[in-house]
């Protein structure tokens, strides 16, 4: 008996070590719509009103969006600097800038600089249904990670954890943010600019996105499947990729299919640190979309909530025309745009015994949307190695929550030098579009090969 009870005490007890309730306290949960939303966002602004109160966000698209068109246009173009940070004052603003941006600006100081705007909160208001599953999930006790966090089950239909416990929580807010229910379609290309400053050949590609989460769900929070169309030789190479909930019980399933082989085949390797070659090796497959995959091989802290300069808004960089976007080392600083927000700090440790080229990584997540807006890496010395910066802005053309455009994201490789644009819409075919239905089979690796001979 006593073996038997000391047995079951270990289960129970391995339980609460690896599983965390998204279930908070009553107080915790009546602060949820009133001083906070539903989502978990602060309403008030900051002291000094230099981030403004959240009144509902961007309601419809700006007054020359062409219903449609899917081409983003900027709501704010007739906005200038508020003031820039350079060289010659970082350090008065250091205690709101990321290592990464620090590290940025020390390394180029006659041409790096942050240009500061006014803050606008745009993110819409979530729907009724949504804020009320958000509300649910927030106060579920079976809404919970699994296995030291690298599983999610039990939520659905909203942001799972509202008020995140622990650094896994708030990741999974990341992974799990709003988007349209349904799929999207677009068209992008990727930018890559090497060491010496030479902007390889541009990657055109298109894209289908789906989000079973948002759409009733499913084993899969989310699919993409990527289409390379030009440069010639590499046209008709797509990936296939499905994101799982139980990382715990799932693998991520990857596809790969080459117009040089004419055939599908099954790409585990697409994860963690495998450099993306067609983003010439500068990204990370962990690091699309600002952070994806499995969570196992770091601890993830949750740090606490800070305000911080990060780019937000930045319709004019996604839309920006490649010869006034590309910079010899960096991206044109004048067409980023930089604001002042509130984001929660999540700081990932690599485990003893795992294997990866960062040791340590931190990412800050932007408390209206919950997307990761930037994000740094340190290498085994402790060194600031990989700076990503994200774009985020209101989903005006969808309605719906807030839009990476297209996993839309800057990353500099610091230690090889070079540096990607991903999902740029500055050529004039690009675009992004809801998609009210797609074949059924639109992410099967069969359907991938049946579309793949050119």
């Amino acid at each position: 008996m006593k073996t038997q009870a000391a047995l079951s005490l270990a289960i129970l007890s391995a339980f609460i070590i690896h599983s965390a309730s998204a279930a908070v306290s009553a107080d915790e949960a009546a602060l949820l719509g009133a001083k906070l939303t539903t989502w978990g966002a602060e309403k008030a602004g900051n002291a000094d009103g230099t981030i403004p109160a959240y009144n509902g966000g961007m309601t419809k698209p700006p007054a020359n969006y062409v219903q449609g068109s899917g081409k983003w246009v900027d709501p704010f173009a007739d906005e200038k600097p508020q003031f820039t940070i350079d060289a010659k004052n970082v350090a008065k603003y250091a205690d709101k800038l990321s290592p990464g941006v620090q590290e940025l600006i020390r390394r180029w100081p006659d041409t790096y600089k942050v240009n500061v705007y006014s803050t606008h909160r745009t993110y819409p208001q979530m729907s009724a249904e949504r804020a009320a599953a958000t509300l649910k999930n927030a106060t579920n006790p079976e809404c919970q990670t699994t296995s030291n966090g690298v599983g999610v089950t039990g939520c659905a239909d909203g942001i799972p954890f509202p008020i995140p416990k622990d650094g896994y929580q708030a990741m999974w807010n990341h992974l799990l943010r709003e988007r349209p229910a349904g799929f999207t379609e677009g068209r992008g290309t990727n930018l890559v600019v090497d060491a010496a400053g030479n902007l390889a050949t541009p990657q055109q590609f298109s894209f289908y996105g789906g989000t079973p989460y948002w759409s009733g769900g499913g084993d899969y929070y989310y699919y993409s499947l990527t289409n390379t169309l030009s440069p010639a030789r590499d046209a008709g190479n797509k990936i296939l990729l499905w994101y799982p909930l139980r990382y715990d019980t799932k693998d991520q399933r990857s596809w790969s299919y080459s117009t040089g082989q004419r055939r599908v085949r099954l790409a585990p390797e697409f994860s963690y640190d495998t450099p993306i070659t067609p983003l010439g090796g500068v990204l990370y497959f962990d690091e699309a979309n600002m952070f994806a995959g499995r969570m196992d091989r770091f601890d993830f802290k949750l740090v606490g909530k800070k305000e911080m300069y990060i780019p937000y808004n930045n319709y004019m960089a996604v839309t920006a025309p490649f010869d006034k976007l590309i910079g010899k080392q960096h991206i044109n600083p004048d067409v980023m745009r930089w604001e002042l927000r509130r984001v929660w700090v999540v700081e990932a440790t690599l485990k003893s015994g795992m294997r990866h080229t960062a040791s340590k990584r931190n990412f800050y997540l932007e408390e209206d949307s919950w997307a990761v807006v930037a994000s740094e890496g340190f290498d085994q010395a402790g060194k600031v190695f990989r700076v990503l910066l994200g774009n985020t802005g209101a989903n005006y053309i969808a309605g719906v929550g807030t839009v990476d455009f297209v996993s839309c994201l800057t990353g500099y490789d610091l230690a090889r030098g070079g540096y990607t644009f991903v999902a740029s819409q500055g050529d004039p075919k690009a675009f992004f579009s809801p998609v009210d239905k797609l074949p059924p089979n639109a992410f099967t690796p069969e359907a991938m090969a049946g579309r793949g001979v050119r």
